[in-house]
């Protein structure tokens, strides 16, 4: 803000957001930051890190400590030279600020000053209709690219080509992905964030990314693993990886438990202009719980499948039930394989698995289920510390060959379903 000198520190980027918002509100009459300013705080917000101790305070309590935030003034923080700076708390007994914290400068035109993001982050956007996605991604696309930061974009059709004609030539220089395409199974956009951000990113290289893998037209059950995807990602990024994702939401087409659901999958949510901290947050907890959730029964008739270890016949009795349900050759194989695959890895810790298999209006389902315990949530997203094992090589190899794929562990076992599309099974 042009005549304000205002320095803020807190616990994390929010903290200092939060503060600035408020400051800015109170004090210079903006009650809504637009997020050209908001991003030009994100951009020059950056992790303390002095060269000597943490200022220390003496405490109201034995033992305890007072913070710092927002008792800085402009002279305390940057001092002219031959000026000894002025103790701003009278029981502060060392000050000293990092050499990586500068002012704010005025900006020229739409190239942005100051270094970019340093860290992770995930942010919901809730946007109303084609017009309202527009106004939110296209100056962050743009904001990007000014910075000469590398951009991926994974959404679906119609949402995909109207921003390529909104951006213009500027859309030759991102990364386009049709998530119907890339997300057909939510287990497979993990990977491929982690092989954009190993492709462009690293320190001093930040990246964006804009991912949209919920709409109102896909299927409940592959919306289910959308969210699990989401809470995920709060766990699959580490937070020094610097690409900053957004993940939009469209306001009118989708129900109000899925924008919920958003709010606790989300540790920032962006609607209307206005940026917040959400209060429903439930970051690695969430995951565990999304991940720990029984799924539920079908309201098919079901076919139970005998496991057999030594002749493998419950893969010819699964090809004969794929058959009845009109399911092509090549899928059904590929379906019976994995099942296969899935069933022998779970049998070798456990006592026999139990397979099932039912026909829902478009696709065949076939159910795993076992008394071991998985204690990854990200089995078969890689990489992690059981890529290695046989369970997580069998589910990677189903997230490859089927339409989708529901794995649950929790107390009384696993259960992982995977999904193939019957193409005019009848139900």
């Amino acid at each position: 803000m042009p005549g304000c000198g205002r320095v803020f520190t807190g616990v994390g980027d929010q903290r200092v957001l939060d503060q600035v918002l408020e400051h800015v509100a109170a004090a210079h009459g903006m009650s809504t930051a637009p997020v050209a300013f908001i991003e030009l705080v994100l951009t020059h917000t950056r992790p303390y890190t002095p060269a000597r101790k943490h200022p220390r305070l003496k405490a109201a309590n034995p033992g305890g400590t007072q913070d710092l935030s927002g008792v800085l003034s402009p002279a305390d923080a940057f001092p002219q030279p031959g000026v000894t700076a002025r103790p701003v708390h009278p029981d502060v007994t060392d000050h000293s600020l990092p050499m990586n914290v500068h002012p704010l400068r005025r900006q020229q035109g739409t190239t942005w000053s100051g270094r970019s993001h340093e860290t992770y982050r995930h942010e919901c956007v809730l946007y109303t209709g084609t017009g309202g996605f527009l106004d939110a991604m296209v100056p962050f696309i743009r904001g990007g690219l000014a910075r000469q930061e590398p951009v991926m974009v994974a959404i679906a059709e119609p949402r995909l080509q109207a921003l390529r004609s909104a951006l213009g030539r500027d859309a030759d220089q991102v990364i386009f992905a049709d998530m119907a395409d890339l997300g057909r199974n939510p287990a497979l956009i993990i990977p491929a964030w982690r092989d954009f951000t190993d492709r462009h990113s690293g320190p001093g290289r930040p990246v964006r990314g804009i991912g949209e893998p919920i709409w109102a037209t896909r299927r409940p059950e592959e919306i289910v693993e959308a969210q699990l995807h989401e809470a995920l990602l709060n766990v699959a990024v580490p937070p020094d990886i610097p690409i900053w994702l957004l993940c939009p939401y469209d306001t009118a087409a989708l129900g109000g438990d899925v924008l919920d659901e958003a709010h606790r999958s989300h540790p920032v949510v962006v609607d209307s202009g206005h940026y917040r901290g959400s209060t429903r947050y439930g970051g690695v907890v969430h995951a565990e719980q999304c991940f720990g959730s029984a799924l539920p029964e079908p309201d098919r008739p079901i076919t139970a499948i005998t496991f057999d270890p030594e002749k493998h016949t419950h893969v010819q009795q699964l090809l004969r039930s794929t058959a009845a349900a009109g399911l092509p050759d090549d899928r059904a194989v590929k379906l019976a394989a994995v099942i296969d695959e899935i069933a022998m890895t779970a049998a070798r810790d456990t006592e026999q698995p139990r397979i099932r298999v039912w026909f829902d209006r478009t696709s065949v389902v076939c159910e795993i289920a076992d008394s071991g315990i998985i204690d990854d949530p990200m089995i078969g997203r890689g990489p992690g510390p059981n890529t290695r094992a046989p369970r997580d090589r069998a589910i990677r190899i189903a997230n490859e060959l089927c339409d989708l794929v529901q794995v649950r562990s929790g107390t009384t076992g696993t259960t992982t379903r995977v999904h193939t599309s019957s193409r005019g099974a009848t139900a």
